[in-house]
């Protein structure tokens, strides 16, 4: 005989799925140029573009775009840039309800892993 699950089961299932949906961020693939993008996760929102030049001889890689906080919560929207020869990602962070942040970043190189998440 299968035990039949509580109302209290059935909502702590219910925060967990809901918990682990607010901290999931885009795909975490290395983008290259040229490359578009607008994910949108509960809470947050983005629009960014990836375009790539030569610098001096150099690639370079530029960010431009947004990010907008849609959600009443204690939570920012954060666009994570992790450029191909750097091992820590820059953050472009919206925090409050309708707030958007313009995204006008430079890198060396011709490739970048660009995610969409929430945090703190």
């Amino acid at each position: 005989m299968r035990p039949v699950p509580t109302l209290r089961t059935l909502l702590a299932t219910a925060a967990l799925v809901g918990g682990t949906v607010m901290a999931t961020a885009t795909p975490a693939g290395a983008a290259t140029c040229p490359h578009r993008d607008s994910p949108k996760i509960p809470g947050a929102k983005a629009d960014w573009t990836l375009t790539c030049r030569n610098v001096e001889g150099q690639p370079a890689l530029y960010i431009d775009g947004w990010v907008e906080d849609t959600r009443r919560d204690a939570l920012c929207a954060v666009v994570r840039i992790t450029p191909e020869r750097q091992n820590h990602p820059d953050e472009v962070r919206a925090c409050g309800y309708g707030e958007r942040v313009q995204i006008h970043e430079f890198y060396r190189g011709r490739s970048a892993v660009v995610r969409l998440a929430n945090s703190r």
